[in-house]
């Protein structure tokens, strides 16, 4: 008889090899085959475990052929929730119900719009979009201040596009519509020379305008002083009978005096009411009687008589003229508007009137400074750039006050002040509170600051402010002492960058907050987002993203954006890469939606439940057979590379960046028990470029399997390029192959064990020993309980033991971490197969029962469903 050992050796010698001849063998295949071409297409677990050939398979690679039978205890294993620790496969004692019910996920969530990495992203694109805005507001400033000094004309100006386009923010000018024609006139001309462009061009439409807007001001007077006259008209007229029905009502009162029981002095002061009311209408007419209504009412009609040769007639031609010199109003109004910028361009640019570059230069230092500071204070923010402009300004003009009316007729000075004292967030604090702030003393309780703010939230900020400056109760100094003290300047400057951008930080955190709860909130059912439509009418979030990635959603139009959206980012010629630009293409990578609009799963290197898969068992891995004392540290530890690993594969894009991390390489071997220190970086890179359908590719070709199963767990194209992967399948394809290979050693293990149950023992030791994490661990396996005490020479009462007691017999024999290497583990499996040899002198062994659960009776579905709802020990 050869011996367990020998039969052992050569079959796990060569693992690969054996199951591939496994996998060949007719049956075999044809299950196999039927498995991978039908999993995928199974939509439920009723349609699941009806599936007689799918379901045994898949209970087979599980070692949980035995049972196949319970169907109703199965359907609740793999309707557990596997993030609820209290879930049914999470209370069994079994780790192999919890692997079955993590490799059949069947709720795999809601297809979203966003996923937390891609929220995340927005968030960290939309706070370094903030960052990068000084950098850039200082890059172009230096670059326009550099540039000026060397240009020779107003073409080259206007044909270097940073130049024009930093003149423009300056101007406000608007970059699409602009007229070159119109900006090199003004830019060229004299407001001196009677004949340049602006004298010509420009100024005679200014005047025209003013002209327009004066002569239509005296018209619409007149139309106005009519109407008024009108009015009054019909109030006259309308006068007498509101006046005789005041006196029936007098009349009526004064009859009613003489009633039975009646309330004289209350009815006579109802009558002077009226006659208080006749004698307003009077007034409001303009006559004292009814003797002047008819003169009156000529008088205005004479008024209304006097515009007949100038307006045209009461009604709808009055109405259209109105409308019409509103019209032309508003049109010179803009233009004047404009004229005045213009002018501004004019007195900015020295050019000559040939376009050429005067001896002193293109501008003045002073009107280049001033163009300098239009730029940086008309951005869309206040940055730290603006923030020094404004310190610089305060600095100069604080100490040259004389009053508190006069440095709080200074803007500018005020807005400094408010953000210095954290107050610019309070709406309640207005200008006249931090004026009455300054003029009151803090340390007299009846002051104003103390009567009327103390106990407010911003009282401190006040009593802060009050103290900084030297202002008396009056608003005026004290002779020879200025507003701020000179060794109170750094503070107020330190105040003043601390708080000088309060107001845009809240506005950024109210934006993500809006953010957040417009995603987390998401329900289709319920007006949330589930198509581009839906996105692009949701503010809260299309605006969020498309600063984010740097877009003006008034500049580009939400048809283009539905384009990038529905682009597919795994085609080159998407309409997304026809733009040319980056922006886009960051835009479409936070969302999820397909060529047709709807939703759809992110593209990501690994699903989110191949991540928490990986993530979970590198913990356990890691920690397992850690030092008490240390090992919360390592949890910590594993926890913290498990975010990192999460996060870096959520936004991964291509097989470079994964290869290019060794943490991320570590971290996935660790996962899957391979020691990182066996495996070098260009091994790595011939699994992954391995063909997975080639059975004679590198990766297939490994005597590790687990090696092939890392690389089909990653959703990589040939190219190396991340891409979407059917996430609505049941199984990924790295699931697939991991069942397949767990079937096939099952099935290796099964056919062994027909000739020597030693053979099998040592074969599903081996298998399993690797993840056992504690002796309860051993010792609640039945099989590996037989391979420990056939290795130590123990009785079969040994199993009859008090279990903490069986555990330390265990702990004395074994250090369970051998298990992690390969030689020992190989080492102790030939001890155990040498005392099997000499225990049993035949084949028929009862420790068959052990691994085939066969005992000639069953166990009722019922009867297991109160059982496994127990964990042993």
């Amino acid at each position: 008889m050869v011996s367990t050992y020998l039969s052992y050796d050569l079959v796990s010698r060569d693992l690969r090899s054996s199951m591939n001849r496994t996998a060949s063998q007719a049956q075999v295949q044809r299950d196999t085959e039927y498995y991978k071409e039908n999993i995928g297409k199974v939509t439920s677990v009723d349609e699941f475990v009806d599936n007689y050939r799918l379901y045994n398979y898949a209970m087979t690679a599980f070692g949980l052929d035995d049972m196949a039978y319970a169907k109703a205890f199965m359907k609740k294993v793999l309707e557990s929730d596997l993030s609820d620790e209290d879930s049914f496969a999470n209370k069994l004692s079994d780790a192999r119900y919890r692997d079955f019910a993590a490799a059949y996920q069947f709720d795999k969530g809601t297809e979203v719009p966003m996923t937390s990495n891609q929220l995340d992203d927005a968030i960290g694109l939309y706070n370094q979009s903030i960052e990068n805005l000084d950098t850039s507001i200082q890059t172009e400033t230096n670059y326009y201040n550099a540039m000026m000094g060397g240009i020779s004309s107003v073409d080259e100006f206007l044909s270097n596009e940073r130049l024009r386009s930093y003149m423009f923010t300056a101007f406000e000018i608007d970059e699409n519509t602009y007229d070159r024609d119109l900006i090199r006139g003004l830019m060229t001309s004299d407001l001196d020379d009677e004949n340049s462009y602006f004298n010509t061009e420009i100024l005679p439409k200014a005047t025209s305008a003013n002209e327009t807007v004066s002569a239509n001001a005296q018209t619409l007077s007149d139309i106005e002083a009519r109407q008024t006259a009108v009015t009054t008209i019909a109030a006259l007229e309308a006068l007498p009978q509101s006046v005789s029905d005041i006196d029936d009502q007098i009349s009526a009162l004064e009859a009613s005096k003489s009633d039975a029981g009646a309330d004289v002095d209350a009815i006579q002061a109802e009558i002077d009411g009226l006659e208080t009311q006749k004698a307003g209408l009077y007034t409001a007419a303009g006559v004292e009687n009814q003797s002047e209504i008819s003169g009156a009412i000529s008088t205005q009609q004479a008024i209304v008589d006097s515009y007949a040769s100038t307006l045209p007639a009461l009604g709808a031609e009055t109405t259209a003229l109105v409308s019409q010199l509103n019209a032309e109003n508003s049109t010179a109004a803009s233009y004047l508007k404009y004229a005045a910028g213009y002018q501004n361009i004019v007195l900015a640019f020295d050019f000559n009137a040939d376009g050429s570059v005067p001896e002193e230069g293109p501008m003045t230092e002073e009107n280049q400074q001033s163009i300098n500071n239009n730029y940086i204070f008309l951005q869309e923010r206040l940055t730290k750039t603006g923030a020094m402009l404004n310190d610089e300004y305060f600095r100069s003009v604080v100490n040259t006050f004389t009053t508190v009316d006069e440095m709080f007729a200074d803007s500018r000075v005020v807005n400094y002040l408010e953000s210095a004292f954290g107050l610019s967030t309070y709406p309640a604090v207005v200008s006249s509170t931090l004026e009455n702030a300054i003029t009151s003393d803090p340390d007299d309780p009846d002051s104003y600051l103390n009567s009327q703010y103390k106990g407010r939230e911003y009282y401190d900020n006040l009593v802060a402010l009050s103290r900084t400056f030297n202002f008396q109760d009056d608003g005026t100094l004290p002779d020879g002492v200025l507003p701020v003290d000179e060794s109170q300047l750094d503070i107020l400057s330190s105040r003043y960058y601390s708080g000088y951008n309060d107001v845009d930080e809240a506005a950024d955190e109210a934006a993500i907050e809006a953010l957040r709860n417009a995603i987390d909130s998401f329900n289709t059912d319920d007006g949330g987002i589930a198509t581009v439509d839906d996105l692009l009418g949701n503010s809260a979030v299309y605006e969020f993203a498309m600063k984010a990635v740097g877009l003006d959603s008034d500049e580009v139009t939400k048809r283009v954006m539905k384009q990038v959206l529905m682009s597919d980012l795994q085609d080159p010629k998407s309409f997304v890469y026809t733009l040319k630009d980056d922006r886009y293409v960051e835009f479409a990578k936070l969302f999820n939606f397909n060529t047709s609009g709807d939703l759809t799963w992110p593209v990501m290197a690994q699903s989110e439940l191949t991540m928490q898969e990986y993530a979970s068992q590198y913990i356990i891995n890691k920690s397992k057979f850690a030092d008490e004392n240390e090992k919360e540290k390592i949890k910590s530890d594993a926890s913290d590379e498990s975010k990192y690993y999460q996060d870096k594969i959520a936004d991964m894009e291509s097989l470079d960046e994964l290869l290019s991390d060794r943490r991320l390489i570590d971290f996935v071997l660790v996962s899957k028990g391979i020691d990182p220190d066996d495996v070098t970086d260009d091994y790595m890179k011939q699994m992954f470029q391995s063909d997975l359908d080639d059975p004679k590719s590198f990766a297939n070709t490994e005597p590790d399997y687990r090696f092939a199963e890392i690389v089909a767990s990653f959703n990589f194209d040939e190219n190396g390029n991340v891409i979407r992967a059917e996430a609505d399948s049941l199984q990924t394809d790295g699931d697939v192959m991991e069942t397949v290979n767990l079937y096939l050693r099952q099935t290796i293990e099964s056919q062994q064990g027909e000739d020597n149950t030693g053979v099998r023992l040592a074969l599903y030791f081996e298998r399993n020993a690797p993840n056992l994490v504690d002796e309860y661990d051993l010792l609640g396996d039945e099989a590996m309980v037989e391979v420990f005490r056939t290795t130590f020479g123990f009785t079969e009462e040994f199993s009859t033991m008090d279990i903490d007691q069986q555990a330390k017999y265990v702990e004395k024999n074994l250090d369970l971490s051998d298990f992690q290497d390969p030689e020992k583990l190989k080492k102790f499996i030939g001890r155990f197969t040498a005392m099997y040899d000499a225990e049993n002198s035949t084949s028929n062994s009862p420790a068959l029962t052990l691994l085939t659960g066969s005992s000639g009776t069953g166990i009722s579905a019922d009867l297991m469903l109160s059982i496994a709802s127990l964990k042993s020990g």
